[in-house]
């Protein structure tokens, strides 16, 4: 289930378009954050993101994950065949290193959930 949506800017100054967020907690079968990881970038490729644009160019998809039920962790491995324009290696820090300090990650994942559900990881305020 989706949070409600935040509409933002995509910077401080204001400049370009305004972009949506949401939060939404996956259940799924697929334990190996890295192989999620992998899928949410199959699905970015499916809906015409273009990475080679810039960090914060205008997307069209851009998924993050920002944490699991398992264990905090860095991982670095090679790129599946099939994401290889992404670069030779991916990686994944989980939590995601960026999420506590975004408010548009964070009002709308408090929206959605207690803190408590997810293992007390959302701060409060």
């Amino acid at each position: 289930m989706p949070s409600p949506l935040v509409m933002e800017t995509p910077d401080e100054s204001g400049r370009g378009p305004a972009y949506l967020n949401t939060v939404a907690i996956l259940v799924t079968e697929e334990a190996d954050p890295c192989r999620l990881l992998e899928s949410l970038l199959r699905l970015e490729l499916l809906a015409g993101r273009d990475r080679n644009t810039g960090r914060n160019a205008p997307r069209t998809l851009d998924l993050d994950l920002i944490t699991t039920d398992g264990p905090p962790g860095c991982w670095t491995w090679d790129t599946p065949e099939d994401l290889r324009a992404l670069g030779p290696t991916l990686s994944l820090d989980l939590p995601h290193p960026r999420a506590f300090s975004r408010p548009f990650v964070l009002e709308p994942w408090r929206a959605l959930s207690d803190p408590g559900e997810c293992g007390g990881v959302i701060p409060k305020h």
